[in-house]
Parts: structure tokens; sequence; C-alpha cells
């Protein structure tokens, strides 16, 4: 698991004084960067080695107002041929759970246009932040 801490903008509180719905996926894709920067570097080919998100989740359990602070940690809780699985969960500054969701991303060669074997190196990021999903 990897957890990054999210800056709540003013932009993102809706007219309820809590955090509008959508921007929870900006939350999801900042997290989801931070989880494999480390690893691939700078040098990363996305163009070459890229992403695709086809599939988004979100479950909202307490609202998040401007004035919180909040961190996203990341797991992965499913590797695939050529797509994982990322789970991702918000919490308050005492541990308070907010919202959960995962993304089911599809690695992509963007210069060929083709779906692509995950690549060693972002498999041994996943492998290494591996928690299996429970069902309830």
């Amino acid at each position: 698991m990897i957890a990054t801490s999210i800056q709540i903008r003013f932009a993102d509180v809706d007219m309820g004084g809590h955090v509008h719905n959508a921007a929870y996926l900006h939350y999801f894709e900042s997290a989801r960067i931070n989880f494999f920067i480390g690893g691939l570097g700078s040098g990363w080919d996305w163009k070459k080695n890229g992403f695709i998100v086809k599939k988004n989740v979100i479950e909202y359990h307490i609202p998040v107002y401007i004035t919180d602070e909040i961190r996203v940690e990341v797991s992965s809780t499913h590797i695939g041929e050529k797509s994982f699985t990322l789970s991702y969960h918000i919490f308050d500054k005492a541990g308070n759970l907010k919202t959960n969701g995962e993304s089911v991303i599809v690695c992509l060669d963007y210069l060929a246009g083709k779906t692509i074997p995950i690549p060693a190196e972002v498999k041994k990021i996943l492998t290494s932040h591996f928690v299996p999903k429970t069902t309830a």
C-alpha cells in the first residue's frame, strides 16, 4: 500500500459544502500516479507502455469537507495478463474511512493503438503492493 496526501481545493467543494463526487476520481488519479512514479522513474515511456482506465467504482461513506486532511491509500487487488485492478481507500486524519473505490486499468501501447501485456516493471510494483480482495 502506498499513501498519498491530497490537498482539497475550493473548486472541489459543491453547494452542499462537501467535496463533489466527481473530485474523487481526481484524488484516485493523483494517488495512482504516485503509486507508480517512484518505481517507474522519469524516463518511463508512457506512450509505449501506458495505461487506460476501463472502469471506476466509487463508494461514498462519510462526506469530505474542505477543512479535512485526507490521504488516499492504494494497493493492487488483481493482476491479470494485460490488466490490473487498483483499490483506493480515502481516510481522514483521525483514520475514518471516508470513501473507497477501485479502477480496472488496461495496459496500452498508444503508439500502436493496442493493448499490451503488463510490463515487468509495472508487475513488480503491483506485486509488491498486492492485497487480495476480500468478499463480504
